[in-house]
């Protein structure tokens, strides 16, 4: 199996790890209902289907002094 390679360039969040690559070892990314044009789509970001990126979001972001999430660990560089 390849490794997999998730990039991200917010640099805030605890799992930013440098050369921009997340350091997360799992990610959630879910429907953005502010943004997302199909109809259905409640406020947890579940049901409707994204057509572009900014109808997703990265649930799995928290504040660098706020982290870990609880259930999400850190890949040690």
């Amino acid at each position: 199996m390849a490794n997999q390679e998730i990039y991200c360039t917010v640099e805030s969040c605890y799992y930013y790890g440098k050369g921009d690559v997340c350091k997360a070892t799992k990610i959630l990314v879910k429907n953005n209902p502010a943004t997302l044009r199909n109809a259905g789509t409640g406020s947890d970001g579940k049901g409707g289907q994204a057509h572009d990126p900014n109808e997703t979001l990265c649930d799995t972001f928290v504040r660098e002094d706020q982290g870990p999430k609880a259930g999400i660990g850190r890949i040690d560089d």
